[in-house]
């Protein structure tokens, strides 16, 4: 199928446009053109980041991206479009912030671009532009850049630019394959006894957790937190975390286990601001980087796959919302 690329985006952008639409609308803060111009800002990216998913609208991308030499103004100018679209409807632009975003998207492909080899292996040029990119989204400043502009679409933006710019210009192989397949999703399910098996009794033990058993079990609701931490809090975390934080450590590291500590110890680390107390914060802390690992065995097991990782997190983080409170 040689239209491949352009057919998977355009049915899940609109898939992905009448669920961002319907929760968008139904947010009482939102006015009609606010909604109308978050779906139209986000649908495009979350169509762009699942067509990725599939090997061979991937290759129809990078094939394109590979060949034209001005691939990278076209994606930044895309992605600073989408930035700017939600102020443009809403008659709250601004070319100051819109222009800082069009510059660092610019300034991280190219620089990944100009690190382009055979073989990808991680470098402090990489350790730097993950930290650009992480960073602010993690602490919630790249939000300051655009008020319309949530959580939501932030994470959707970091994983397309880290997906092109990384899987893409720099050939790494992290392994954003997101078409399921049973061994995935065994993978998963046993990822996720075992870490709720380490977890949980420490949990329970320090007071950081406690069971609570819901009145009632929403489907819809459920399913749709389920997509909602699948897409916006698993997928990014993991594509960093696992798929380039680990992956490009396998690369220069001569000893297995030391990418998926310090990989782990990273992902831990993220969560000391979380939460308040210092107690609760080494808890917390403690208690990620153990789920660190769990995800790093499902990625690794799985043959470098994110998919499997992504759907351990998503599930760990699903049950600890649905029957755990902190």
């Amino acid at each position: 199928m040689k239209n491949r690329l352009f057919i998977l985006w355009f049915i899940w952008t609109l898939l992905g446009a009448a669920l961002i639409y319907e929760v968008s609308a139904s947010d009482s803060k939102n006015t009609l053109i606010s909604a109308i111009a978050a779906t139209l800002s986000i649908a495009p990216l979350l169509g762009l980041m699942l067509a990725f998913g599939s090997e061979k609208a991937w290759q129809q991308f990078s094939q394109w991206q590979k060949k034209d030499r001005n691939s990278v103004f076209y994606i930044s100018g895309g992605l600073t479009a989408l930035f700017a679209l939600p102020g443009l409807l809403t008659v709250t632009f601004n070319p100051y912030s819109t222009a800082i975003f069009a510059f660092l998207v610019l300034s991280v492909f190219n620089s990944l671009k100009k690190l382009e080899s055979d073989s990808f292996a991680l470098s402090w040029t990489d350790i730097a532009l993950w930290i650009i990119l992480w960073i602010p989204f993690d602490l919630r400043w790249s939000m300051s850049l655009h008020p319309m502009l949530d959580y939501t679409w932030w994470s959707i933006a970091i994983s397309v630019i880290a997906i092109i710019g990384w899987r893409g210009y720099r050939n790494a192989d992290i392994g954003v394959n997101l078409v399921p397949k049973l061994k995935d999703i065994y993978i998963a399910l046993v990822a996720l006894f075992m870490i709720m098996v380490v977890i949980v009794p420490p949990g329970i033990l320090t007071g950081f957790l406690k069971f609570k058993i819901p009145e009632a079990f929403p489907v819809a609701k459920l399913s749709a937190h389920f997509i909602g931490l699948f897409l916006t809090v698993a997928l990014p975390e993991e594509l960093f975390f696992r798929g380039l934080l680990l992956r490009g450590l396998e690369k220069v590291s001569s000893k297995k286990w030391v990418p998926m500590v310090v990989s782990s110890l990273a992902f831990g680390l993220m969560h000391w601001n979380n939460i308040n107390g210092l107690s609760m914060q080494i808890t917390y802390v403690s208690l990620a980087s153990i789920a660190g690992l769990g995800y790093a065995w499902a990625y690794k097991k799985s043959g470098n796959n994110l998919l499997a990782a992504i759907l351990t997190h998503t599930l760990v983080d699903w049950v600890w919302k649905l029957i755990l409170a902190n």
